[in-house]
């Protein structure tokens, strides 16, 4: 408690009450205002593109991040011992409710952010044809493994649970791989028309539980991990975050990625990669292999692939979705007309 006073003197914080909320989060009360305090973990390698995420917001007018405190040395952290502390406004609680409006917005501003951030880069493309030649072919390995551990559960004459969905879950498995194929082939195909890329300033970690809501206005906080890269990582990773429990609102996430491309409109090969992310079936396929070895419970395992398998599952109907909604090529009927 006495290092957590020590940072908040060197905002000139006078706390009536200091609230502990998670391991490294807590809720200050002086006498005009709460605040939320972090003990980040951020290191004095990383602290620099934290510090660059505010620049840029306050020089682009980026509304979604949420803003910070200076200390009395005009500093946007405090350092004690081996932690970076950060003071934030309190904002209230993260989203609880994912509404259509609300979702609608969230995209919506992460769009605007990596539209107002974007820079572009050329990408080499037989480097780039060499990598997704590499992961097409070890996807391939991948799906003969899938195959390989399905014929050995169905030769048992009784199937462990974990194995029995494994064997139903096999042809949606078997089809998104064969979909992540197709999708390489249409991505390395635009690289050749086009080698450039585009990158922008991302999160890395958006979730609903980094998202505030405050009188109308939406925030992301915790951008311990921020970095520019390509645009549709963010998208990655709040999908795959979010999509994993039986009850996500799927519909709403579609309606959400029309808002975004509003605002910041994917090429096609960004498009493709982002589908190709969607459909990864390398955890599905570390799971499977490790059953055997694993201390995990029955359940707990069963758990696990299951919420690997939604994520998956989600990435089959965002295929599908873009095919229905955006301009995307196809390969087999490029090669009839030739």
């Amino acid at each position: 408690m006495d290092t957590l006073k020590a940072v908040l003197q060197a905002y000139s914080i006078q706390p009536f009450y200091i609230e502990k909320q998670t391991e490294h989060l807590y809720k200050v009360q002086d006498h005009y205002q709460q605040y939320a305090l972090k003990q980040s973990r951020l290191t004095q390698e990383t602290v620099g593109m934290w510090e660059q995420v505010y620049n840029i917001a306050y020089t682009d007018f980026l509304s979604l991040v949420l803003p910070v405190y200076l200390t009395k040395q005009g500093k946007l952290y405090e350092v004690q011992g081996d932690s970076i502390y950060y003071v934030t406004p309190w904002k209230g609680n993260s989203l609880t409710e994912l509404d259509q409006p609300t979702i609608e917005k969230l995209f919506q501003s992460i769009g605007r952010m990596h539209a107002k951030t974007k820079q572009q880069q050329m990408v080499e493309s037989a480097q780039l044809k060499r990598t997704f030649q590499h992961y097409k072919q070890h996807c391939k390995q991948l799906q003969q493994e899938l195959l390989a551990a399905v014929e050995q559960y169905e030769k048992n004459r009784f199937m462990s649970p974990f194995e029995l969905l494994v064997c139903t879950q096999f042809k949606e498995l078997d089809y998104s791989l064969k979909e992540t194929e197709r999708r390489i082939e249409q991505l390395l195909y635009e690289q050749e028309e086009n080698s450039t890329w585009y990158y922008s300033l991302c999160h890395k970690n958006i979730t609903t539980s980094h998202t505030l809501t405050h009188q109308a206005q939406l925030y992301l906080i915790n951008w311990e991990k921020a970095s520019f890269d390509y645009s549709i990582f963010d998208l990655v990773t709040f999908f795959q975050q979010e999509t994993s429990e039986y009850d996500a609102p799927i519909d709403l996430f579609m309606h959400g990625f029309d808002k975004y491309m509003d605002e910041n409109e994917l090429t096609k090969k960004e498009l493709y990669l982002l589908v190709i992310q969607l459909l990864d079936p390398q955890a599905y396929l570390a799971c499977v292999t490790a059953h055997k070895e694993t201390k995990a419970t029955m359940i707990e395992q069963i758990i696990h692939l299951q919420h690997i398998f939604r994520r998956i599952l989600f990435g089959l109907h965002f295929s599908a979705y873009v095919d229905q909604t955006y301009d995307t090529i196809d390969l087999e009927d490029l090669d009839d007309t030739d």
